[in-house]
C-alpha cells in the first residue's frame, strides 16, 4: 500500500530525531504546517518538497509515488 505524503513527511522527520517544530524551523514554516502535512490535511507543493531535499538532503524519490500516481503501486 502506498503510503500519503503526511507519512512520508514524518518518516523523514523522525528519522532525522527531529520535532514537528524543529523540522518547520529549518524550512521556515511553523510546527502547525507540519503538522497539518503529517495529519493529511495539506500537503507541501512541489517547490517545499525541493527545499526539503535542498535543506535535509531528502531523495526527490521518497515523494515521486505521491505526486504521480501512475508510478504508485
Amino acid at each position: 500500500m502506498r503510503k500519503t505524503v503526511g507519512q512520508i513527511v514524518k518518516d523523514i522527520r523522525t528519522e532525522l530525531n527531529l520535532t514537528q517544530k524543529q523540522f518547520a524551523d529549518k524550512l521556515g514554516f511553523s510546527y502547525k504546517t507540519v503538522s497539518s502535512w503529517e495529519k493529511g490535511r495539506s500537503n507541501p507543493d512541489i517547490f517545499i518538497v525541493q527545499m526539503m531535499h535542498l535543506v535535509f538532503g531528502i531523495d526527490y524519490n521518497e515523494f515521486f509515488d505521491f505526486y504521480n500516481p501512475k508510478l504508485g503501486k
